[in-house]
């Protein structure tokens, strides 16, 4: 990346500073981990039996969210502030604009990701602070994923409102409806849909996939069969791809959408 990318980096990460969006959510996700982080501090184990688990379970739900709407607005915020225009006449790709902004807007999200896990692990001892932290990785994965998709509804919108309606349906649908309409697939067929099927299009959801993963590490491998589910989740490799695909494929479709829409208005 050029040199008027990485500024556009910095410009991304300066604006989100001082967006109130950003700082309410890096508050309320610091707020709710230090909750869990002292309800948890009683426990001898509490890295591993209480806050950890309950880490992950929040993460699942508020990081996918606050990632959508950190990247609703990329481009579509320029183009009603008709701003657009200028960005694109700078000496710098169509695809580098999209993934400055995308990368710009991660450092922000990384920021309010990591406050929090900070928050909770100040409750615990020096010897499961590390239990806490290795969950900081796996939780920007599943947020750049989401912030990527975010961006493609950003350039596919036309207008703010519409980016941050299709935002909130897409968290509706992939953290909540996905797993319900799992379960009634499972009820409807009577047992017919396998328990390895099940495992392997909950991976695809990269909500699923994260929660599946830290699990399974944090109970140990046969905490899913103690509670009746004999399966074999995906491989690392296989994992790793489809975070490179949700990660990497909107940007990708971004990009080749905005290229084509400018030359269109050209």
């Amino acid at each position: 990346m050029g040199r008027v990318a990485r500024a556009l980096i910095v410009h991304e990460l300066m604006e989100r500073g001082r967006d109130r969006w950003v700082i309410v959510t890096t508050l309320l996700f610091a707020l709710l981990a230090t909750g869990i982080g002292a309800y948890g501090h009683s426990s001898a184990d509490a890295a591993s039996v209480i806050t950890a688990p309950s880490l992950v379970t929040l993460n699942a739900f508020l990081v996918p969210l606050v990632a959508l709407i950190l990247g609703h607005d990329a481009i579509v915020g320029e183009r009603e502030r008709h701003t657009l225009g200028l960005l694109m006449s700078l000496p710098v790709a169509r695809w580098e604009v999209l993934v400055a902004k995308f990368i710009g807007r991660v450092l922000a999200l990384s920021v309010a990701v990591s406050v929090g896990f900070a928050a909770a692990a100040v409750w615990l001892d020096a010897t499961q602070r590390p239990v806490i932290l290795s969950l900081l990785a796996p939780s920007l994965l599943l947020g750049a994923a989401f912030l990527s998709f975010g961006v493609l509804l950003s350039v596919a919108s036309r207008k703010v409102a519409t980016a941050a309606s299709l935002a909130v349906v897409t968290w509706f649908l992939l953290i909540l409806f996905y797993d319900l309409a799992l379960l009634s697939a499972m009820v409807a067929t009577d047992g017919a849909l396998s328990q390895d099927a099940v495992a392997w299009l909950v991976t695809l959801n990269p909500a699923g996939l994260y929660r599946t993963s830290l699990m399974t590490e944090l109970m140990g491998a046969d905490a899913l069969a103690e509670l009746g589910l004999v399966i074999s989740l995906p491989g690392r490799e296989l994992r790793a791809l489809v975070w490179a695909a949700w990660i990497v494929g909107p940007l990708v479709a971004g990009a080749a959408l905005l290229s084509r829409r400018s030359a269109v208005a050209s």
